[in-house]
């Protein structure tokens, strides 16, 4: 009896003991102690939005995708290390994730969040969620550019991030981005907005500029469709260009400062294993482009010089203030894009205007590049001289400088004519990248078999 009232006092004891803790630990515990502060569980769409917008300025048209297929499309010469490598098309699915990631979970994930936000019971922010669709619109698109088919209906469940979604032919995700861009327009119209766009680095929350926006990349995404739908194509580009941007004033840029460098400026200060390439350097020196010295700092000899084609030259001009200035704005879209693809779609439907388009294009990129109108150079070697698809397109290609769009455009219409790297590792320049690692590693049964050969849907 004595070892048995034994066992029960130990037994009360702890029974106790854990009760008196149980009480003491919900006296002392504070119900927030495990809530970090810098990390709140809610955020408000003005809060979310400038982030996105930083992100799609740096890297979806600022650095890693931009940087690489500029020295593919013979912008810039990679003379050192991985540029140089990439140069003779030597790039696997190690080099893509900082270009493929970004979109996902910084930008279409968190445009998502804004977009449920602004139809939330009670926000009833339309212009809010109008805004999230022209940008979730403009990463997709140029996204499903750059790798084809992606994920998207199954990206995203209950406002999170899914590992292992289906991808989306890019004939849908195309699909997909054009009906993005008319809810936008639709939300955007609405005559019932309560909350003001607010954090908007890009427009201040001017909602006029981001219908003419949403116009404008329904127009890129029309005329990439040229060499697939013709006519149609061209057809559906001047629709949207006629609602789209009017002058340089409503350029859809991304802002850097001091506190907050442009990507291509912090590049060049970090590494430096770029330049500027010579077949872009010739053209701009063959006809004294007023852009030239806004495009290319001038090199020891005080010229303005291209690494050749694999020539390797770090003494050749490096970027100049327009691409990798700190303060240099980089571009989503703009109004000489826009005017590029009016003259193109005109031209191709044998309309009138495309000569008039091409002139005002050529003149809005001088204008936006270096400040002043220039109006003897164009003159001298614009103005006048009749618009061809190739002039037209090499005149984009040089205006497009530091942007997704020279790639886009060099596949679907083979211009301007580049030369094969003579090392190169392919047959032809790529005309797509490869899926990232992370794809393969955590989504193997839904990435598409593919290689940098392999053409996207709009490609074929």
């Amino acid at each position: 009896m004595k070892k048995n009232r034994n066992i029960t006092y130990k037994g009360l004891v702890l029974i106790l003991s854990v009760f008196v803790l149980t009480i003491s630990c919900e006296k002392w515990n504070d119900s927030d102690i495990n809530i970090d502060p810098d990390k709140p569980s809610d955020v408000s769409m003005a809060l979310i939005l400038p982030g996105v917008q930083q992100s799609m300025g740096f890297n979806l048209v600022g650095n890693n995708t931009v940087r690489t297929n500029n020295i593919w499309m013979q912008i810039f010469e990679g003379v050192d290390r991985q540029s140089f490598t990439e140069g003779r098309y030597q790039i696997t699915a190690a080099d893509t994730g900082n270009g493929f990631e970004p979109m996902y979970t910084e930008m279409m994930m968190n445009l998502g969040i804004i977009i449920d936000k602004a139809d939330d019971e009670g926000v009833e922010s339309p212009h809010f969620a109008g805004v999230a669709q022209v940008l979730t619109a403009t990463t997709l698109g140029i996204g499903t550019d750059l790798f084809g088919d992606m994920p998207y209906t199954e990206a995203f469940k209950g406002g999170d991030l899914v590992y292992s979604p289906v991808y989306d032919t890019q004939e849908s995700l195309y699909g997909t981005v054009n009906t993005l861009l008319d809810q936008a327009i639709g939300n955007l119209n609405s005559a019932t907005n309560v909350i003001d766009v607010e954090g908007d680095v890009i427009y201040d929350g001017d909602i006029d500029l981001w219908k003419k926006a949403a116009y404008s990349i329904k127009a890129r995404h029309a005329i990439q469709l040229s060499a697939k739908n013709g006519n149609a194509a061209y057809t559906a580009a001047l629709a949207a260009v006629s609602n789209g941007f009017t002058s340089n004033d409503d350029d859809m840029l991304v802002p850097w400062e001091d506190a907050n460098k442009n990507p291509l400026y912090q590049f060049m200060d970090e590494r430096g294993d770029i330049r500027m390439g010579a077949f872009l350097i010739d053209l701009l020196l063959a006809t004294d482009d007023p852009r030239l010295p806004f495009y290319a700092e001038k090199d020891d000899d005080g010229n303005y010089t291209g690494s050749a084609l694999r020539a390797q030259n770090a003494k050749a001009s490096k970027l100049g203030s327009n691409l990798a200035g700190s303060d240099a704005p980089t571009k989503l879209m703009t109004y000489s894009e826009l005017k590029f693809i009016e003259a193109e779609a005109r031209l191709g439907l044998g309309q009138a205007g495309a000569q008039e388009a091409y002139e005002e294009a050529v003149a809005a990129s001088v204008l936006r590049v270096t400040g002043d109108a220039n109006t003897a150079w164009l003159d001298a070697n614009i103005n006048g001289d009749p618009v061809t698809l190739e002039k037209l397109m090499i005149q984009k290609y040089i205006d497009g400088a530091a942007t997704n769009q020279p790639y886009a455009d060099y596949r679907r219409t083979g211009l301007p004519s580049l030369t094969l790297a003579s090392d190169a590792v392919l047959s032809e320049i790529p005309v797509r990248f490869p899926y990232p690692q992370s794809e393969l590693d955590y989504n193997t049964q839904n990435v598409p078999s593919v290689t940098l050969l392999t053409k996207v849907w709009w490609d074929q």
